[in-house]
């Protein structure tokens, strides 16, 4: 399944349980996550499709695994009455890892080539957090210096006196 067709089947899936087509939406959701399991916003979905709590805890598990710090995800686990599990602390880049996705009963997955990352939306969306922090660490570092500079420079004319 091509990015464009995932995106498409994705909106038609999301249209259907909008229009409370549940099973319409399950469907077209199985066939994204059976293509690529590692789909972040089909998990997100599925979760609305899905009949028992048990099923929905499942989904939103799985989306938390592939990006901890979806929102959505952790605010359907508190609703369903479960603790999310606590934002990691994560290196500013960190390699995408598929552990820990936890299948629905009848949704097939498939299995990756050995050595095989995938290159999904969550994963994306990860490098976007790290990029996200290494900005910000530039910005701390950057401002820190400049702060050393004033004050380095304030300090000189403080105690430096006229004339020698």
């Amino acid at each position: 399944m091509t990015a464009a067709n995932t995106q498409e089947t994705l909106d038609q899936a999301i249209a259907a349980l909008k229009a409370g087509k549940k099973a319409e939406a399950r469907r077209l959701l199985e066939s994204i996550l059976t293509a690529d399991r590692h789909n972040e916003q089909a998990w997100l979905w599925m979760s609305g499709a899905v009949d028992t709590d048990a099923e929905r805890i499942i989904c939103l598990e799985n989306v938390l695994t592939l990006n901890p710090y979806n929102e959505r995800a952790r605010k359907g686990l508190e609703q369903l009455g479960r603790t999310p599990p606590p934002l990691p602390i994560l290196p500013l880049f960190s390699p995408p890892t598929s552990t820990g996705i936890a299948s629905l009963p009848g949704v097939s997955t498939p299995r990756p080539a050995s050595g095989e990352i995938s290159i999904s939306p969550a994963n994306a969306s990860r490098t976007e957090v790290a990029d996200y922090r290494l900005y910000i660490v530039l910005v701390i570092a950057l401002s820190l210096m400049l702060i050393c500079a004033v004050v380095g420079i304030v300090a000189a004319a403080l105690f430096v006196t006229p004339g020698g």
